[in-house]
């Protein structure tokens, strides 16, 4: 499975101090007589602590310390800069330093993740938050709002980063943000998408916006059509093609119908839906618009994630999925047909490669979330691409059940790969899910997997085996290689 980075800027939250007032009247002091101010103390290597007055606000904290590093910067040089802000003595009210050259575009200081200093993190490189910081980043400052770790709580929430270019290099930090920076933020990150459009035209925006490169943080934008189909959408792209006022959400909300009737001054629909990192669903705000007869939209997660790893990720793949189709069963004869059709027709009953699919007494598909174009059509109609006939074979099952292998689109990359699926009546219907083959060697596989991208650069050269191995087409299910220069550097 393809390997994800997911960047998380990391701070630390400022407690503001609100003064508060009296509204009963009250006689005017005396006048007070004033102390000397103390001497200065002499300037050390050490930047003075930013002052935390009443009057300061989170943003005016994070500029005061990002200033304070530019300060030392100036004054010390680059070396001491780096050596002291990756130190604990660069942490000043849980606020870090993040620091990148802005030439090179190498990850200088970042104490989130220290292994990734001296990682390059510019365009078309993994890290799309911090090369959309680089490209951000001005002498006056520019702010933006990502999705991180609050390193207090250690729970994910907004954050709220400055980035400063000062003399070729980017100096940014963060805090919590507010409800209303990020709306603004979502806001700012789909009229982007529209200059793209009006500057590039519609190819170069689905382009774009179905690539992993897009994102920002959770931010990802979906494009709708004129004729409400999906254009774009990078993390569950077998949505393209299909019409969105036919997303239903987990709980029965017809959310796909309250995003199509967006219009030029824009809407703002909430729904439950997948995180792009965990895949757990969480509640979200999303901002959609019409522009041109086209509907641009993204937004942010409101919600608390679910902690804890998904049961799915350690299980064996067999007694999974027999226990995922039971599930759905319960879920029928406890809650009803209508219930069952909403929830598994949505992408929140995915559950890691696990989705299922089922047919009524008649044989005719009624739930089938990777590939909704066959809800409507007979299973038995359905023929591999090796000319085996799977839907026949599924369709054999009895209430005790039936297992059968054949080629099938993988949920993740929509590549053809062997799958194993359970299938078993149940009132006549069918109820059925699968796993995808894994390697019975894995070790052994990514040996050989690396192996054959060596003997790959030996035969064409360095610029053949980076054109390969960044292409879809050099994925092997989750193998995907890594390449790095002599310095290291990705």
């Amino acid at each position: 499975m393809r390997a994800l980075f997911a960047l998380l800027i990391v701070a630390a939250v400022a407690v503001l101090a609100i003064a508060c007032t009296d509204d009963d009247a009250a006689p005017a002091p005396e006048p007070v007589a004033t102390e000397a101010p103390q001497p200065t103390a002499t300037a050390t290597a050490t930047p003075e602590p930013t002052p935390e007055p009443a009057s300061l606000s989170d943003d005016d904290l994070t500029r005061a310390f990002v200033t304070s590093a530019i300060e030392y910067y100036d004054e010390h040089g680059l070396d001491a800069t780096v050596e002291f802000y990756k130190s604990e003595a660069g942490i000043e009210s849980g606020r870090t330093l993040i620091l990148v050259d802005a030439t090179e575009y190498v990850l200088l200081v970042y104490r989130a993740i220290p292994a990734l200093q001296g990682q390059y993190v510019g365009p078309d490189s993994s890290f799309t938050t911090l090369a959309h910081f680089t490209e951000l980043a001005t002498e006056e400052g520019a702010w933006s709002v990502t999705r991180g770790i609050n390193p207090e709580t250690k729970q994910e929430e907004p954050r709220r980063a400055l980035v400063v270019l000062h003399d070729g290099l980017v100096f940014a930090s963060s805090h919590s943000a507010l409800v209303q920076d990020v709306a603004e933020s979502v806001k700012e990150y789909v009229s982007r998408a529209i200059a793209k459009y009006e500057a590039d035209g519609l190819d170069a925006v689905i382009s774009h916006y179905n690539s992993r490169d897009s994102l920002e943080g959770q931010f990802y934008l979906f494009l709708i059509g004129e004729d409400d189909l999906y254009l774009a959408h990078p993390i569950f792209p077998h949505l393209i093609g299909t019409d969105i006022k036919d997303v239903v959400g987990s709980d029965g909300q017809e959310l796909g119908r309250e995003i199509a009737v967006a219009t030029g001054e824009g809407a703002w629909v909430e729904y439950l839906w997948p995180h792009p990192v965990t895949r757990q669903e969480q509640q979200k705000v999303t901002w959609a618009i019409r522009h041109d007869g086209l509907i641009f939209a993204s937004g942010y997660y409101a919600g608390e994630p679910e902690t804890g790893p998904p049961a799915w990720r350690d299980a064996d793949p067999r007694e999974y999925t027999v226990q995922y189709v039971h599930q759905a069963i319960e879920r029928y004869e406890r809650d009803g047909l209508e219930s069952l059709l909403n929830f598994y027709n949505s992408v929140a009953s995915f559950e890691g490669e696990w989705y299922l699919f089922a047919t009524d007494a008649n044989d005719i598909y009624h739930i089938h979330p990777l590939l909704p174009g066959l809800i409507g059509t007979d299973i038995k109609d359905v023929v591999g691409s090796d000319g085996y006939e799977l839907g026949r074979a599924l369709a054999e099952a009895t209430d005790e059940g039936v297992w059968v292998e054949y080629l099938w689109p993988h949920p993740v990359t929509l590549n053809e790969v062997p799958k194993v699926s359970f299938a078993v009546r149940r009132d006549g219907m069918l109820f059925a899910s699968g796993y995808y083959v894994r390697i019975e060697d894995p070790a052994a596989r990514t040996v050989e997997y690396v192996q054959e991208a060596i003997e790959h650069y030996r035969n064409n050269g360095l610029e053949a085996t980076i054109a390969r191995y960044a292409s879809e087409e050099s994925f092997d299910g989750q193998w995907g290689l890594t390449l790095a220069d002599e310095n290291d550097v990705v």
